[in-house]
């Protein structure tokens, strides 16, 4: 059985609504539903990892990742924003927020595209136009139980969670 993926997206701002590039934003956890922090790992084996990432110049960022499909994901999801300036001062913010639970995305798409890119514009873009076009459709599942009619034949392992964290720094 392969494991699952999960994706924190957002968009890091000043406070008058300039996207920021260059922060510095790192994956700090995601909840288990008994409440412990979720395995995760950057590829499908779950023992390497690579928690973070940078703003594109847009502000933008996206950190995808593998999680156990044998465990269940809770409801939150937790992030580091980190604005750092030349003469190593820094900004930070550590943000919560809800974590959904929808269909994996690698497994819904990777089977009439190409295979989804681990980082950058390219894995941000990818994600988020999808996310935004089909969230009303895809999240929790509904799409899955109008197909197969069903949630008793949807397992774990076609579950995906994802989470929109935005920091104003």
């Amino acid at each position: 059985m392969s494991n699952c993926t999960g994706v924190i997206y957002g968009l890091v701002t000043s406070p008058d609504g300039t996207p920021l590039s260059g922060v510095d934003v790192t994956l700090n956890w995601v909840q288990r539903a008994e409440g412990e922090p979720l395995t995760v790992g950057g590829d499908d084996d779950l023992k390497t990892y690579v928690p973070r990432c940078t703003t594109t110049d847009s502000g933008k960022y996206i950190i995808p990742f593998f999680w156990a499909s044998t465990q269940v994901p809770g409801s939150v999801a937790s992030a580091l924003a980190m604005l750092w300036y030349s003469d190593n001062t820094y900004k930070s913010l550590n943000k919560h927020g809800k974590l959904d639970v929808g269909i994996d995305l690698r497994k819904l798409i990777g089977v009439v595209a190409p295979p989804i890119p681990s980082g950058g514009p390219s894995a941000a873009s990818m994600f988020l136009k999808f996310y935004i076009a089909a969230k009303p459709e895809f999240k929790g599942m509904g799409i899955l139980t109008r197909f197969i009619g069903s949630f008793k034949m949807v397992t774990a392992e076609l579950q995906g969670c994802y989470s929109n964290i935005d920091f104003v720094l």
